[in-house]
């Protein structure tokens, strides 16, 4: 069982920063040139979302299931998981408002966000 549940957090992960990135680019590219974002970002940007919480939701059985509540790394992940909604939520209040500038900190904070814990959570420095 913790075997399916590794698996299934890992492809969430990667599921996540996928759609995000996708969601970063259906959301900035558009709004930079001044032209409205195409009806395709919601549906991404719910995808990358559910995507993420589905991961942090899998950490977190793989945490209790395998006793690593003593390890920095789950709460680092925890912490992404919860930084990269609040930006999600500013990104998406941000392209209604049509802020571009506002949008594009938010699309970063979560792209880079997701890269750097993917990063650390596959090399496990610490």
């Amino acid at each position: 069982m913790y075997t399916a549940f590794y698996e299934a957090h890992r492809g969430f992960a990667m599921l996540g920063c996928l759609a995000t990135v996708v969601w970063a680019a259906l959301a900035l590219i558009p709004t930079l040139q001044q032209k409205p974002a195409p009806r395709l970002w919601k549906p991404t940007y719910i995808a990358a979302m559910a995507t993420t919480g589905l991961s942090g939701v899998t950490g977190l059985v793989i945490v209790w299931m395998g006793g690593w509540l003593t390890f920095v790394f789950p709460w680092l992940g925890l912490l992404a998981v919860a930084l990269h909604g609040v930006a999600g939520v500013r990104g998406r209040k941000a392209l209604a408002a049509g802020a571009s500038g506002r949008l594009a900190t938010a699309l970063f904070i979560q792209i880079v966000t997701l890269i750097a814990v993917y990063g650390l959570m596959t090399v496990k420095p610490f």
